[in-house]
């Protein structure tokens, strides 16, 4: 019994340092951030594969040539390129590591927002890993937590068995 309690107590510290990670990855959300991890290497050397950036949205008299915006593209899936050229009120943009523009101008409409804030090198990883695992992660969590009310109502009852102990021998004395 020994082995699974300090199994437990390792899985639970694994599980605290994760939602640890997380709620300072979300913590700018307060702040109107969105988080979005780089999947590709086409802004490489700003933002390296697994890298988690931020992006808010702006007006769009705020967005300037050389800024990093995210925007959707026609497959909803979001892109973070930097701007360019303004030609027209579109963007044309670039990722950093590309020798030539993108195929397709970007409207206002699409953008997503500008890059800002903080940049988090490579703990975009976990959170890819835990966006893609979240079931399992959602099974250890919930054993975690039954396991830590289990031992706590285990603690109750052996705290109320010893107090029920002491009045015994109280009346016997």
């Amino acid at each position: 019994m020994g082995v699974l309690r300090i199994i437990v107590k390792i899985l639970s510290w694994i599980c605290y340092i994760l939602i640890g990670i997380y709620a300072l990855i979300c913590a700018p959300m307060i702040f109107g951030l969105k988080p979005e991890v780089v999947t590709t290497g086409s802004m490489i050397p700003a933002y390296n594969i697994g890298t988690i950036i931020y992006y808010k949205k702006v007006d769009q008299a705020e967005i300037k040539v050389g800024d990093a915006i995210s925007y959707k593209m026609g497959n909803g899936e979001i892109v973070t390129h930097r701007v360019v050229e303004i030609e027209n009120g579109n963007y044309i943009t670039r990722g950093d590591a590309n020798n030539v523009n993108d195929s397709s101008p970007v409207a206002y409409s699409d953008v997503e927002g500008k890059v800002v804030g903080p940049v988090i090198p490579a703990l975009g990883f976990g959170v890819a890993f835990i966006n893609t695992h979240i079931f399992v992660i959602f099974i250890v969590v919930g054993i975690l937590l039954a396991e830590f009310l289990l031992s706590n109502i285990k603690r109750d009852k052996i705290s109320v068995s010893e107090k029920g102990q002491e009045q015994g021998e109280e009346k016997q004395a």
